[in-house]
């Protein structure tokens, strides 16, 4: 099985067009909002988007809420599969219930600014399309 590297994608992205993800590769960063070591489950928030990670496949992980992380893996369709609702919702949150990232990899990123991620991703988009 080849690996492919993770896209970065927004959390906004993943939330609004959940089916357009689907066992696709992709890297996201957000503030880990919670964590569940018996069914090892992560949820991640990026303003007021929310995405519900498997931690499964990472093995024991020391996870911090409020601290920021970067995860890559899969996207898998949850159909058929009953989801639990997200963990301690705030009011305005948005999140899809169709979709978990099967997370591989994870990286704490405490420090990264956001704001100059967002606008690097971005730009790298406009990179990449410029010369396709």
């Amino acid at each position: 099985m080849d690996l492919e590297p993770g896209r970065p994608v927004f959390l906004e992205e993943l939330v609004q067009a959940p089916s357009q993800y689907v066992e696709k590769t992709v890297r996201v960063t957000g503030t880990l909002h919670s964590y569940n070591p018996t069914t090892d489950r992560a949820e991640l928030v990026d303003n007021q988007y929310l995405l519900i990670i498997d931690t499964q496949l990472l093995g024991i992980q020391q996870y911090h809420n409020g601290q920021t992380y970067q995860f890559i893996g899969t996207i898998a369709s949850t159909s058929g599969n009953k989801v639990a609702q997200p963990e301690n919702l705030f009011d305005d949150a948005q999140f899809s219930l169709e979709i978990v990232l099967k997370a591989r990899v994870l990286k704490l990123a405490d420090g990264l600014d956001m704001a100059v991620y967002r606008k690097s991703v971005d730009a790298l988009r406009q990179l990449t399309q410029s010369t396709e």
